[in-house]
């Protein structure tokens, strides 16, 4: 039999004052056990063996005790590589325009005034499409993603323009699964846009913002008028969801407007239970907010409040598997697309020369920058404390944009330490395997 050792993706936290918990993030399983077995990692596996068989068997079994030959870490890049170069799915993000009806205070994106996709653009565009519907033949999945700005700002210039031409491609690829998104204010939602959705037989999703309840919200988000843009944001929502479209509702809290936010939940009641299921909450800290009060118990008995209410809430902003579910500009097979043709990978930085990673020639082609690409894709993974990590299996080690930020630094990409590991763990556990007992 093969000599085994103790795998290094092992944690042990204690859950009661007589029992402890040995996790394993990689094969993500665990093991209940009495507390005077904590010393458990200090014995010989082969002493495990001997002194008690059937705990021997169940380490193995969740992966905590795994040939001493195997190379972890390896397995873990090579499974972090694979998905993020996974050639059955394609994610095209489109900026329609730089342009914004609302002037929020946390935004990083510098506005444009009047841009927008030129008729140029729009047709590297249509041969972009169908490079990719031509070149990828493992395509099973095809996410048309709409971002800016505000995307829905000269809608039928540009968005509706892109919908039309990728919809002449469905029956000719009846393998792959379109789907259109957008990222949205939700305030130009009208009729001619909700039609137009309709009449697709692709999925449509929206994600809309709110900040805070309707006081806080109309503040951020001034609409030049009394009523403000609270309420019309809702409508929209609403009227979305009526018509099987699914919409995150992403509020933006912060330490000053977190008491409000369950005025929303007051404001939504009348949503009928079936329209629900097409509605998902998800509660974001503002990042200018991040390092301020801590406001934790605030928050979970807001998701709570919600929840109870039988609104569902997104678990994966609590929840941590970016190694399995990276970011979509974490994949090889995505990329963003400015008004202007400029190429670039990440949504969450602004769109200016030093984050370009390319242009969209007239071919459809990207004219890549070669040495950003080829550092963007190598990037993960490469710091010791990445390397050496309990949890690696589960954070992934940070998304590409912060490692190249972080480049150099031998820190841990998600600034946790020790305890904030433990908490990863410990939401997990809460949100998997209890529910699941349940």
């Amino acid at each position: 039999m093969d000599k085994l050792k103790f795998s290094q993706y092992n944690s042990l936290l204690k859950i009661t004052s007589n029992s402890s918990v040995i996790y394993n993030s990689k094969e993500d399983k665990c093991l209940i056990i009495q507390q005077e077995m904590n010393d458990i990692f200090s014995f010989n596996p082969d002493e495990i063996k001997d002194y008690n068989p059937t705990l021997f068997n169940d380490l193995k079994s969740i992966g905590a005790l795994v040939p001493i030959d195997i190379n972890e870490l390896q397995e873990v890049i090579n499974l972090s590589k694979s998905v993020d170069n996974n050639e059955s799915e394609f994610t095209l993000i489109i900026n329609p325009t730089m342009n914004c009806n609302f002037k929020c205070w946390y935004c990083y994106e510098s506005h444009i005034l009047g841009s927008q996709l030129s008729r140029n653009t729009l047709k590297k565009v249509f041969r972009l499409i169908d490079n990719i519907l031509e070149q990828k033949k493992e395509l099973k999945t095809f996410v048309l993603s709409f971002f800016g700005g505000e995307p829905l700002m000269y809608y039928k210039k540009t968005s509706m323009q892109i919908i039309d031409y990728i919809r002449l491609k469905y029956d000719l690829y009846p393998q792959i699964n379109f789907s259109i998104n957008f990222t949205s204010n939700g305030y130009l939602v009208n009729d001619l846009i909700l039609n137009h959705l309709l009449d697709g037989t692709e999925s449509n999703h929206f994600q809309i913002t709110l900040d805070g309840g309707k006081e806080y919200h109309n503040k951020v988000r001034d609409s030049g008028k009394k009523e403000g843009s609270y309420f019309k944001i809702l409508d929209a929502i609403k009227l979305l969801i009526k018509n099987n479209i699914q919409v995150l509702l992403r509020i933006n809290y912060t330490a000053e407007n977190i008491d409000s936010v369950a005025g929303i939940e007051k404001d939504i009641r009348d949503i009928p239970i079936a329209d629900r299921e097409n509605l998902t909450i998800g509660m974001f800290r503002v990042w200018q907010d991040d390092k301020g009060v801590d406001i934790k118990e605030k928050v979970d008995s807001t998701k709570l409040l919600f929840s109870e209410s039988n609104f569902r809430i997104d678990i994966n902003e609590t929840i941590l598997d970016n190694l399995k579910n990276p970011c979509y500009a974490d994949k090889k097979n995505e990329l963003l697309v400015n008004f202007n043709g400029d190429i670039y990978k990440c949504t969450a930085r602004d769109f200016n020369q030093e984050n370009k990673y390319g242009t969209l020639n007239e071919n459809g082609e990207v004219d890549w920058i070669d040495d950003k690409l080829n550092e963007w894709e190598n990037i993960k993974i490469q710091s010791k404390a990445c390397q050496s990590c309990r949890i690696l299996p589960l954070c992934g080690g940070g998304c590409h944009q912060v490692n190249l930020e972080t480049k150099g630094l031998d820190t841990c990409q998600m600034g946790y330490n020790d305890d904030d590991k433990d908490n990863v763990i410990m939401m997990r556990l809460s949100e998997y395997f209890v529910n699941e007992e349940v």
